[in-house]
């Protein structure tokens, strides 16, 4: 059952995002610092430092419990009906080493398994995109009704290969026969970014196997939101998720 939550939870998200997202806008020195990377992922300061500015300010301002990509946090939390929120400081961390734009600041809000709202602040084209089940979807406080497309074979599919995936021939056949269907195939390497993209009727759908919750969490509340439909299928892992969105409910796998 779903439990109301303090409207103001979501307009603190907001600034914090904002907050955050002019610090890494900024692009300091210090914040293109290599912290890890291996043969398919990278870490960044800019991670870290993110992470702890949302955190301070949303645990001081909301009470509330965060779960984040780089410090982690409780996975009880997705068996509770409480409220909590679900935190990726930096969606895109590798674009931002490498200066391409799709990169973001998302911030979820969730109870249990639900998602409440979402926060996405592209910093890039100073967009900050906000809803949840009390708000409708607005970008930069303008409410927006998507126009997603009519038909599978004029739809536009957001997807993407996480550090996670599994690249086997066998599951990149299954991946081909997923989305050979839609007219257009999009990665942009932030999940965020690409959820907020269909939730604003800019693209029709999306999914990704093996994503991490803080990749989706705000972005899955906006799409909910905007009027969309989203599914997840859950993994050993309490924390990553094979997910879809889509415009229209049609278009989720049926099993």
């Amino acid at each position: 059952m779903t439990v109301q939550y303090d409207l103001d939870w979501l307009r603190i998200a907001e600034n914090v995002s904002q907050e955050a997202g002019d610090y890494l806008r900024q692009g300091l020195a210090r914040s293109r610092q290599i912290n890890f990377q291996d043969e398919s992922d990278v870490k960044l300061q800019a991670d870290l430092d993110s992470e702890n500015l949302i955190r301070k300010i949303l645990s001081d301002r909301t009470q509330l419990p965060v779960i984040g990509e780089e410090k982690g946090g409780d996975p009880g939390l997705l068996s509770t009906n409480s409220h909590f929120w679900v935190v990726d400081p930096l969606d895109g961390t590798y674009n931002y080493l490498r200066n391409q734009p799709q990169t973001c600041v998302s911030i979820g809000l969730m109870q249990g398994t639900e998602f409440i709202g979402g926060v996405v602040y592209d910093f890039n084209r100073n967009e900050l995109f906000s809803g949840s089940t009390e708000k409708p979807l607005s970008i930069n406080n303008e409410f927006i009704t998507p126009r997603w497309a009519d038909a599978l074979n004029q739809a536009c599919l957001m997807t993407g290969f996480p550090a996670r995936m599994d690249c086997s021939e066998k599951s990149i056949r299954l991946f081909v026969n997923q989305v050979h269907k839609f007219k257009k195939v999009r990665m942009i390497g932030s999940a965020a970014i690409a959820l907020s993209t269909v939730a604003s009727g800019r693209a029709d759908a999306y999914f990704e196997n093996s994503i991490c919750l803080w990749d989706i969490a705000a972005g899955a509340a906006l799409v909910k939101a905007a009027g969309g439909y989203i599914k997840l299928k859950p993994t050993d892992n309490p924390f990553v998720v094979d997910f879809w969105a889509a415009g229209r409910e049609e278009w989720l796998p049926r099993n």
